[in-house]
């Protein structure tokens, strides 16, 4: 187990969703708003628009669990950006796309072997944080923050 590994089956997982557009398994920066806009760029059912995702970490604290255990519980944000189109009604549209993603997860306890475990006080593996619009440049964009735990175990 390792976090590299842990954010490259994040990464699979997401790349499986149907029609989920871009998705890194890093944020993503550029100095300017085209840039920046064009990492996001796809074309789905013919259509250009934004739609991307990007992985980050939170944070990752060390837990003493036994001697020569450690447990990493990882906190990663999975962040989505998906332009807006009123007559298209693309609010309904991310929403779905975001149900498909919690349901791509839902199976995946231990994110193909690489964690311990995604369940988390309760809670299941991915929790939508944030749904609301922001503007990127001068592009209208839905906004998602997604959180999954991940549970790394250590032996030394």
């Amino acid at each position: 187990m390792s976090e590299s590994a842990i954010r490259a089956q994040i990464l699979v997982i997401l790349n499986a969703v149907t029609n989920i557009g871009k998705v890194y398994d890093y944020e993503r920066w550029a100095a300017d708003w085209t840039t920046f806009i064009n990492l996001f760029k796809a074309t789905i059912g013919a259509v250009d628009q934004i739609r991307g995702w990007e992985i980050g970490r939170r944070n990752a604290p060390q837990i003493d669990h036994a001697y020569g255990v450690v447990y990493v519980p990882h906190q990663f944000v999975i962040r989505g950006f998906m332009s807006v189109n009123d007559a298209s009604a693309t609010e309904k549209t991310f929403n779905a796309l975001i149900e498909a993603i919690q349901t791509a997860f839902r199976t995946k306890d231990t994110l193909n072997g690489t964690c311990e475990t995604t369940r988390y006080d309760g809670r299941a593996s991915i929790q939508v944080d944030i749904i609301e619009m922001r503007s990127f440049g001068s592009i209208l964009c839905h906004y998602a923050e997604l959180s999954l735990f991940a549970k790394e175990r250590i032996s030394y």
